[in-house]
């Protein structure tokens, strides 16, 4: 009797023991690992913009966008990543990344808000996400900005001529814009009838 009391006892003691470890978690081991990508202060200075000034802009119809900048923002954005195979054990990473926004609004209907952001990405890459009007983005690298071996337009800002690269949108129907590395944008094609000039 005693001898059934010990097997009973010891057979449950393995039937709680198995469960307990069909219970633990397969990636309590895991320790979450975090990421910071910032933006280089030499990457920083090749901004063409203060974010303060103002931008006049001159259309091919005569009338004129002043766009009034609203300041230089510098922000980290965060972000959690399941770097983790099983659906049942996930394993979050952390990522920061560094922006830098220059930001210009106009009360011209035509051509009322630029914003020009520097930022980084996990691969290094530093990109430029130029937003016109609210509706259009552009993602090229900083390197394909400021290429002046592939500054093929001469184009007049008032009392200066200013070489730049042509800058496309996703769609062929999207406005287009003329970069210059140390004067910014210097012109921007609305659509194939308006066009703005940047007034130096």
């Amino acid at each position: 009797m005693n001898t059934k009391l010990l097997y009973i006892t010891i057979f449950s003691l393995l039937f709680i023991l198995q469960a307990c470890k069909r219970n633990e978690s397969p990636c309590s081991n895991y320790t979450s690992k975090s990421y910071k990508f910032l933006l280089a202060d030499s990457t920083k200075a090749q901004i063409p913009y203060t974010g303060n000034e103002t931008l006049m802009f001159i259309s091919n119809q005569g009338d004129t966008a002043i766009l009034i900048g609203q300041g230089k923002n510098d922000y980290i954005l965060n972000s959690t990543v399941n770097v983790g195979n099983d659906p049942a054990c996930p394993k979050y990473d952390g990522y920061s990344f560094e922006y830098l926004d220059c930001e210009y609004i106009s009360s011209n209907s035509n051509l009322f808000h630029i914003i020009y952001r520097l930022n980084i990405d996990k691969y290094n890459d530093i990109r430029i996400n130029t937003n016109l009007n609210d509706i259009t983005e552009y993602n090229p690298r900083l390197g394909i900005y400021n290429d002046t071996s592939r500054y093929t337009y001469s184009i007049p800002c008032g009392n200066k001529i200013l070489l730049g690269r042509k800058i496309f949108g996703e769609k062929e129907t999207d406005p287009f814009f003329i970069y210059n590395k140390s004067y910014g944008i210097i012109r921007i094609q609305i659509d194939s009838t308006l066009v703005y000039t940047l007034y130096q």
